[in-house]
């Protein structure tokens, strides 16, 4: 490892020689990314790190690039995640009889706008006479990443076997390296490696990185306004056909259910589950815009050869790692090709869209059959094609698409959502799915991650009240018409989320949370035949933050989760406990951040998710299982304008215990220690 880490010192240095005197672009303060990710985590559901991730790189690029609120549409603002449509809405109804804003104070009248929209929406806007007064010349810019981290026990995966081989043919080193350039106006490429732990690095069998991807970005004032040629993302309406980014998802922003995600973007994703990578061409003009695409990728498959038809495709693998040789064996050995054309018509107050895609994969997917799977799509190859639509009526917002594959039956999602009587915001939804239904690039809002067969009506309501409260909840309700993992037969659900917020200054808040699940399960029986019931699931979280001066923040969480199975005992409950300790200091040059938590989930149904500080562009929540406690202590150092460091230490502990974890991940003892070491130089 000595070699590729001189390589990419000198690398770094060489850089910054050639780069040391051009400008830097404006950075946010760490309080500000603190205020960004707590908010992502909140709304998000738990496990959902890569649609975090996506959203906090959206955010980043607009603090890079502010937004002018003068001439911005609606679609640059949808890009900001913590406006609510209704919110957008209102802001271009006001400048539409303002003519313009002037500062963010004059934003304050702005109908549905909150403090605490305003406060994290401030540094992602300018306004016109910045514009004509900070003409700047353009110089190159670039941002580098690079990132190691490891655990510091051993896990079993490392060490030899009777016969003295070795599973993992790697070392227990995480590597990451993300590099950004703008060359020019019309410019700017991007690339990203990584390595996972036990993956190998620099040998015969892998002379480069596990997985490396990036993009080169052509744009142009003209007709043909951009060029994309290597890793991007696409979504289109709802996300029912096309949503390679990440899938909308339920969250405590109970009334944003509209896919609001842009076109496209340019990725530096390192999700080997999916994506595009290919050609990306926009054509438009301001009315208008056409998305011609093709993309080729190699898959990771699970593999196997018939007599009579050969080699067919059981699986496609998606969580990425090629440790063992088993999984090099599955790493990257069928092809995925897509082409399609997406189509969008802006109206004043509508905008339409339609679109077409034709996805192939080298080898007929053939899965092996089970219970839940016999109505999931097989083959070779499939097309989809969509209608969609937004628009405003009043202090309505609606939002509509229908899809379409070989079937006859369409797909539909359609909502709207409304304020009432100025203050309270209501959401509606409703989707069907039909059971023949299949979307290899989808990605809707839906309960199941394989929807087909599943319908669906979702209210989220919003409503301020007296004594600086606010309360907010929604309840999905939904069912599926075939059987489903753990489902033998047809089952109803409904989720119940209920929030109460609490903001008596800017110094102290405290957030109140319950959820409810009901979903339908396989009885635990010794009868042959399988009978079916239900699950209820509770989980109840309250949340303190206060923030005494400008240098310290304190956050304490508590979170209690029960279970409880048809014809079966309650689960015993699972139980978290967090202290959060946060010191800036007066320069703002350092700062650290202290977590300690304890937690008591023996039930694997009872673990507890929770956010936790980690480095930027990588977000952390973990699962919480088991009885024990969690210590994180992550700092951040600008030594040098342009230059940041962070380093993390994590642990986990489980008092009394001989291992942690199963097979390859088993580690001797009760502790489990990480490091996680991260520069970033910015020129």
């Amino acid at each position: 490892m000595k070699r590729p880490a001189a390589l990419l010192l000198l690398l770094l240095f060489a850089t910054s020689l050639h780069t040391q005197n051009l400008t830097s672009e404006p950075q946010p303060d760490q309080e500000l990314l603190n205020e960004w990710a707590e908010a992502l985590a909140a709304e998000m559901e738990e496990g959902a790190e890569e649609a975090q991730q996506i959203l906090m790189e959206q955010l980043l690029h607009l603090y890079q690039n502010p937004i002018n609120i003068n001439t911005a549409t609606r679609e640059e603002l949808q890009r900001i995640f913590f406006l609510s449509d209704l919110q957008i809405e209102a802001l271009l109804f006001q400048r539409f009889q303002n003519k313009a804003f002037y500062s963010i104070y004059e934003m304050q009248t702005i109908e549905g706008m909150d403090a605490a929209s305003l406060k994290m929406l401030a540094p992602l806007l300018r306004f016109d006479w910045e514009a004509q007064t900070s003409k700047k010349t353009f110089r190159p810019q670039a941002d580098l990443f690079i990132r190691g981290q490891s655990q510091l026990q051993t896990q079993n995966g490392y060490r030899a076997r009777p016969d003295g081989s070795i599973p993992f043919q790697g070392s227990p080193i995480k590597a990451y390296t993300r590099l950004e350039i703008k060359a020019l106006k019309q410019v700017s490429l991007g690339l990203v490696a990584e390595k996972d732990q036990g993956e190998p690095l620099f040998t015969t069998q892998q002379p480069g990185p596990d997985y490396l991807s990036g993009y080169l970005q052509f744009q142009t004032d003209h007709i043909l306004r951009k060029v994309i040629v290597g890793s991007y993302k696409l979504s289109s309406g709802q996300g029912l056909a096309l949503q390679t980014g990440h899938a909308t998802l339920k969250s405590s922003a109970t009334t944003s259910i509209r896919n609001r995600q842009a076109s496209y973007a340019p990725s530096l994703s390192v999700n080997e589950g999916g994506g595009c990578s290919g050609v990306l061409v926009d054509l438009g003009g301001e009315a208008w815009q056409l998305l011609p695409f093709f993309s080729r990728v190699q898959r990771d498959g699970r593999l196997d050869t018939l007599e009579q038809d050969g080699v067919v495709l059981r699986s496609l693998k998606s969580d990425g790692y090629h440790r063992t040789e088993t999984e090099r064996a599955q790493r990257k050995n069928t092809e995925e090709w897509v082409v399609g054309l997406t189509g969008k018509y802006l109206l004043p107050r509508m905008t339409l869209e339609a679109g077409l895609l034709h996805y192939q994969l080298e080898h007929p997917l053939q899965a092996l059959p089970t219970t839940y799977n016999q109505h999931y799509w097989q083959g070779k190859s499939t097309h989809n094609f969509w209608l969609a639509g937004s628009g405003s009526v009043a202090n309505m917002h609606w939002f509509a698409e229908t899809a379409f594959n070989e079937s006859s039956h369409p797909a539909l999602w359609a909502g709207l959502q409304s304020l009432l009587k100025q203050t309270a915001e209501l959401a509606l939804g409703f989707r069907h799915f039909p059971l023949d239904y299949y979307a290899p690039l989808g990605g809707a809002l839906s309960e199941a991650s394989v929807p087909a067969g599943e319908t669906g009506f979702y209210v989220g309501l919003e409503l301020p009240l007296p004594a600086a409260l606010t309360a907010s909840g929604y309840l999905d309700a939904y069912s599926h018409r075939a059987a489903r993992y753990g489902v033998s037969g047809p089952a109803k659900g409904f989720d119940l989320l209920l929030t109460l917020h609490h903001q008596t200054s800017s110094d102290w808040e405290n957030t109140l949370r319950f959820r409810h699940r009901t979903k339908g399960v396989d009885r635990e029986s010794e009868e042959p035949e399988t009978v079916l019931g239900e699950q209820n699931q509770n989980q109840l979280r309250w949340q303190s933050r206060f923030t005494p001066g400008n240098n310290w923040m304190l956050t304490l969480r508590g979170d209690w989760q029960t279970v409880q199975k048809s014809g079966a005992d309650r689960l015993a409950p699972g139980f978290f406990l967090s202290q959060d300790l946060r010191y800036t200091s007066n320069s703002k040059k350092w700062n650290a951040t202290l977590r300690y938590a304890v937690f008591d989930a023996e039930e694997y149904a009872t673990r507890i998710f929770a956010y936790e500080p980690d480095v930027l562009y990588s977000m952390s929540t973990p699962a919480h299982y088991g009885k024990g406690n969690r210590l994180v202590v992550l700092g951040k150092w600008t030594p040098l304008k342009g230059l940041d460091l962070w380093l993390r230490f994590s642990r986990w502990h489980y008092p009394g215990r001989e291992s942690i974890g199963s097979g390859y991940a088993e580690i001797r003892g009760d502790k489990n220690r990480e490091i996680k070491l991260q520069l970033r130089k910015r020129f």
